[in-house]
Formats: structure tokens, sequence, C-alpha cells
């Protein structure tokens, strides 16, 4: 009976207690709610953007290569070419006796989605017509270090966009391979191979669509086959020393432009020898000397050098005079061997003069607590008018600092699809109720970093980018004011687009920052 009186006790007491928590608990929720006060958003229009032009950017160790020609219609003609160093999949092949080149395959492999069973689509060209490829062979050196001023040989080499006209002369002039006129559709088609390994049993297999020919067999007995077990051949040193590279060139066969991306960096890249040999055959009887037999061989011949991809640039867009203290009308973006732009946050009058803008000053002040920031950008509908220059992503990062932003790094959509990859920081190009083209990239992090823990206000560097999750940056021919490096993910696409400036004469479109956030009383 007591220890029942005791536990109906006990509960009684809880709840009373519950009560008065509960009680405390409304008044003090009660007095923080009414110190919070949500307001409109604030939008900082006190924003100069201009561009800036890069007149080479470093273009070896990409991880793709374009060929071919692309035309824009805002920012003028391209033409891509690329240099490469091949290198043996197999240093000191042996090629057993009396052995006698087959047929020598380039393989140039194409990005792709598969639609069906054998149907693809063709990803990474643009445009749509016919073309050749031609072959020439390079007498200039790539090498890997840089000798230094000293001849230190401890950095990379870096080899640039524009030093065509420099390597040129050891290029010879006329073709070892043209092909025939290839049609764009037909490379859609699955390819069936033969492997004859097995002589009496030759099997088949399937692959994918890629650019696939036949090199010319003279060309290939005089500079492999004749060098079989020769010093030429024993090691990848003496042989891209030997065979020093092949220049690719794509020509268009109709007035429409073509550009194709290519991976070089896949072992499915690559010319390959077939041969066929005598080589021991097998006994059973260890005192008999083996009747040889004919065996199919081959030697592959990879694209894992060195790469580099030459740009012959029409820029047609005069972008020598921009005004960086007050920004311009347009932010001009080009891909490749383009331009970016420069985005400068909270430049409005400093009446102290202590570096820090008025209106920044005022918002550390204000202590709000930042919910959500976004810099909104209107794409410039009336000169980037055709569907060539609407570009679907867009990347913003630190160009001071040369690093992405804390909104990147703490972007919870990061994954290896690039097309979904950095959504909420980077979302893809949106329209308006009015079916106006814009980009909202989202810098909450960044800019609550400026105003509530008093962060460095870093210039913004604004770029074309074919897939966010390539950070990356490559160098450039240091004639740039602001930038010492260009995003390798806008180096690898030829598109370009523009977008309104700080000082477009359409207001409402104008470049801005709008913030959300909530006011606290203090």
């Amino acid at each position: 009976m007591q220890k029942k009186l005791a536990g109906k006790l006990s509960i009684c007491l809880l709840l009373i207690s519950l009560l008065s928590c509960q009680e405390n608990i409304s008044e003090l929720g009660s007095s923080y709610i009414n110190s919070i006060e949500l307001q409109p958003a604030y939008e900082v229009e006190e924003i100069t953007a201009y561009s800036e032009k890069f007149t080479a950017i470093q273009t070896n160790s990409l991880t793709n290569y374009l060929i071919g020609t692309y035309d824009d219609p805002i920012f003028g003609t391209t033409e891509n070419s690329i240099l490469s160093q091949i290198r043996l999949a197999t240093p000191n092949e042996d090629f057993g006796m009396q052995p006698e080149l087959d047929s020598v395959i380039l393989n140039l492999p194409l990005y792709l989605t598969q639609i069906d069973t054998d149907e693809f689509e063709l990803d990474s060209i643009f445009g749509t017509g016919d073309f050749k490829l031609k072959l020439y062979e390079s007498n200039y050196f790539l090498r890997e270090l840089d000798p230094g001023e000293n001849g230190e040989f401890q950095n990379n080499q870096q080899y640039f966009s524009n030093q065509f006209d420099e390597i040129a002369p050891f290029i010879e002039s006329t073709p070892f391979f043209e092909s025939e006129t290839i049609n764009l559709e037909e490379l859609k088609e699955s390819i069936t191979l033969i492997d004859r390994s097995d002589i009496d049993n030759p099997d088949t297999t399937s692959v994918n669509p890629r650019i696939r020919l036949k090199l010319p067999l003279d060309y290939f007995n005089e500079k492999i086959m004749s060098k079989a077990g020769e010093q030429e051949l024993v090691n990848n040193n003496n042989f891209i020393n030997y065979f020093r590279g092949i220049h690719m060139v794509l020509e268009p066969s109709t007035p429409e432009p073509l550009l194709i991306n290519l991976n070089l960096n896949t072992e499915q890249s690559n010319i390959t020898l077939h041969y066929k040999t005598m080589r021991p055959g097998i006994s059973l009887d260890p005192d008999a000397t083996p009747e040889p037999v004919e065996s199919f061989d081959e030697l592959s011949l990879n694209f894992t050098g060195i790469n580099v991809n030459f740009y012959d640039n029409q820029f047609a867009v005069d972008l020598s005079n921009q005004n960086q203290t007050q920004g311009e009308e347009n932010i001009y973006l080009k891909g490749g061997e383009g331009s970016s732009g420069v985005i400068n946050l909270f430049t409005g009058i400093d009446s102290n003069g202590d570096g820090v803008s008025d209106q920044l000053e005022e918002l550390r002040q204000n202590q709000w607590v930042i919910n959500e920031a976004n810099l909104i950008m209107y794409v410039n509908e009336d000169l980037a008018s055709t569907n060539k220059n609407i570009v679907n992503r867009l990347f913003i990062y630190d160009i001071e600092n040369n690093t992405i932003l804390e909104d990147y790094r703490l972007d919870p959509t990061l994954s290896e699809n690039p097309e979904t990859s950095a959504s909420i920081h980077l979302p893809p190009i949106d329209e308006d109720a009015d079916g106006n083209k814009f980009y909202r990239l989202r810098l909450t992090n960044h800019i609550n970093n400026i105003i509530n823990k008093d962060s460095t206000n870093v210039k913004l560097g604004l770029s074309i980018s074919q897939n966010v999750n390539i950070t990356r940056t490559l160098d450039i021919i240091d004639d740039s004011e602001t930038f010492e490096s260009v995003l390798e993910s806008s180096a690898l696409s030829p598109r370009g687009t523009v977008l309104h400036g700080n000082n477009s004469p359409l207001e409402d479109k104008r470049l801005k920052l709008r913030i959300i956030y909530t006011e606290t009383n203090n």
C-alpha cells in the first residue's frame, strides 16, 4: 500500500514539475520568437563585374582533348588539333620469327550514351558534318621536365594552346595518312571485331562505336617492324626519342564545322599493329625440336605520353578596355582559350577608407542570420540568341586563393554524376516566370562568412563549366591582371555565353546578390 501511494505521489510531483517546465519553456520561447523578424530579401547591387580574355592556356595533361572546328556566333571560329606522344604498351616486343605486318588500326573511342541494344547517342560532339582525319609525323621532342633557368629539371614541362607556330617547323608538311570521308552517323554503330589469336578457332567480339581506321602498312613497317630487336624499341625512353609524335588534324568535308572531344587517356585509344609470325610449337618429346607454328599477335601504341591541344582562336570580342572600377554592361564567358568573368561584391562607398564598404560594415553590425544568399545572373538573350550560346552550368570560385568556395565543399548533392553534382551551389540554367533564362548560384556560406565571420571579401571568378566535378586549374600565359590560372572544366568546353553585368541598361536583369535573412532584436 505504501509503495502504491509513493508511486502515485511520484507521478503527481512529476506532472507538476513538467507543467512548471512547460510554463517556463513557453515564456522563454515566446520571448525568443518575438525577438525574430522575418524580412523581405535584401538585394546587394553594389557589385562590379567585367571580363578577361586568356591569351593562352596550358593544354597538356588534360582530361579530354578537342579536335576539329567550332564556330561560335558571338566569339568566332576556333580550330583545334592535337599533338600526341605515343608510347609502347609492351617495350622490347618479341616479334617472333619472320614477322609480317597484317594491319594497323587507329582506335579513338567516343563519348556516348547507350539508348538500346546496339543503339548509341554520341556525346561531346559539336556539329553534324562529315570529316576527314589527317595524321602527320612530328619530329618535335616533347619533354616531361622543364629544364628551368639553370638546368634544375625539377618541375613538369608545360605546353600551351598557342605553341603551334613554334612547333610547326618540326612537323612534316605531308600527312602519312589521310582518311576517306567519315560520316558522323556511321560512328553511332557498334563494330564487330575478329580475334585471330587462335587460328583454328577465330572469335568475334562487339565494341562500342569509335573512330576506327586502317593506317598504311608501309609507314609502320618502316617505323616499327624494321626496328624489331633494336634499341629504338627496347624501352619507351628510347622510343619517344626515336618516334617523337603524331599531329592529328580533323578537317570538315562540308561547310558545317565539326568538333569532337576525345579521351586519349584510356588504353582503348591506341594504334594497334596486328602481325603474324612464326613461334616455336609445343612438343611432348623433350629431345625433339618443335616445329614453328604460325601465330597472330599485336603490339599497341598508346596515347599515354604527353598530349598537347593547339588552338587557332579567332576571338571576335574586344575585351581590352574593360572597366574594372565601375563594371560592364555584359559578362563574356567562353570556354577553351577563352574568357572568364571577375565579380567583386560590396564595392560601394568606403567612407572611412578602411577597405570595407559602408554597406558591408552596416551588414556586419546588423548581426543577421543569413538563411540563403544567391547570385542572380541573367543571360543576355539579345546577344546569346542561339542554343550554341545557352550553357547549362557555370562555376564560381575564389580567384585570389585559387580555391573552391565553402558552398561547393559543403554541398550535399556532390556526386560522381556531373549532371546532378553540386546542384544546390551550382544549379543548372533556369527560366523565370516570363521565360527569361538566368543562373542562380547559391553562396550562402560564403556570404555568411564575409558578413558574420569577418572573412576576406575576395574576388570571384566565373567560368563556363563542362563538368562541375573537375576543379583542377591550369596555368595561363601570364598576361592577365587578375587570373593566374583557368579552370580545366572551362578549358574542356568550346562553348560561350553572355550575361547581363552590373551596368546592364536593363535594370531588372542586372547582376545582383539576393540575401534572405532573419533579423534579431538585441
